[in-house]
């Protein structure tokens, strides 16, 4: 989900004029830190809306979704390996390229000698650091709102027991069909 977002972001930045991007970019650091916490909100509103779906659809199916689950989670993890092998393949032929294997290094360089400007200091005054010290700030400011008149702390709260209780609930009902799906 992140990386379709930044490479969408990308694609938006790349696709402009320069004279488009060119101009300063500022806003209160607490909005952007409330549009970031909406954001991972309505992730977990989707997800839980998602294992509601499934929960519904066992019960109105005759075939045994949980237990056919255990499919889906075979094929995830065929893909996974086949896509661990292609990374594998990749990055040998990195390690083996002289000019590949120093961009690789220098990235990793130039991020360790820029890591308070992009993670930030221990005050929190910038990077990430203050992204998330600004996420603390807004979800004690009960003026900012997720929708309707509930909180920011309220909505997270609310989607994080749900996701729990609604996770465990999935689990355990995925669980009791794994030994059918494995006979």
């Amino acid at each position: 989900m992140v990386m379709r977002a930044l490479c969408l972001l990308l694609m938006v930045i790349l696709l402009l004029p320069s004279e488009v991007y060119a101009a300063d970019f500022s806003m209160e650091a607490n909005d952007f830190a409330a549009v970031l916490l909406k954001n991972t909100i309505s992730n977990m509103e989707v997800s839980n809306k998602f294992i509601d779906v499934l929960n519904k659809a066992s019960q109105q199916l005759s075939d045994p979704l949980f237990q056919n689950l255990w499919g889906v989670v075979y094929g995830a993890i065929v893909v996974s390996a086949i896509n661990n092998e292609i990374v594998s393949i990749v990055l040998d032929h990195v390690s083996k390229n002289q000019s590949l294997s120093v961009k690789v290094g220098l990235a990793f360089s130039y991020l360790g000698s820029n890591s308070s400007t992009v993670f930030g200091p221990m005050n929190a005054s910038k990077g990430i650091a203050m992204i998330m010290k600004n996420e603390t700030d807004v979800l004690g400011n009960h003026s900012y709102k997720y929708w309707g008149n509930e909180t920011l702390l309220k909505a997270y709260a609310r989607v994080v027991s749900e996701a729990f209780y609604k996770n465990i609930v999935f689990t355990t009902k995925l669980f009791k069909e794994f030994s059918k799906a494995w006979q």
